[in-house]
């Protein structure tokens, strides 16, 4: 596949109920969603790293801006990705397992609607309903 275009998007999700931690309570959840068109067929990821780094190194504002500078354009220079090699390319640029997850998972999604297979089926699946 053949990615034109990379985009990122933040979204505030409400929660149904409050979650709390040892870090504090949230009232919503704020995401970085990756949506990746190739070949003219859209996939999309999620980045689930938190606003703050409190649980992990990684934050929302870092993911952002390590996948806008440093990691999209890895993937925007391959002529032929699968989402396969998605690991392999990113492997130099160290940490950001989060940030890298959302975009393999964008890849992974555009690939299988393109090739009109599911993410059950990809995983070994033989029922469609559990």
């Amino acid at each position: 596949m053949k990615i034109q275009s990379i985009e990122l998007r933040t979204v505030a999700l409400p929660l149904k109920y409050p979650f709390r931690t040892s870090f504090g309570t949230e009232y919503d959840k704020e995401a970085m969603l990756v949506r990746v068109v190739a070949d003219g067929v859209e996939g999309w990821g999620e980045c689930v790293a938190m606003d703050e780094p409190l649980y992990s190194s990684e934050y929302l504002a870092m993911s952002l801006d390590v996948t806008r500078r440093f990691l999209a354009p890895v993937l925007l220079g391959e002529s032929d990705l699968r989402a396969d090699d998605v690991a392999r390319l990113l492997a130099p640029i160290k940490g950001h397992r989060m940030s890298k997850a959302a975009l393999e998972m964008a890849v992974l999604d555009a690939e299988l609607r393109a090739s009109g297979d599911s993410f059950g089926r990809r995983l070994g699946a033989v029922v469609d309903r559990v």
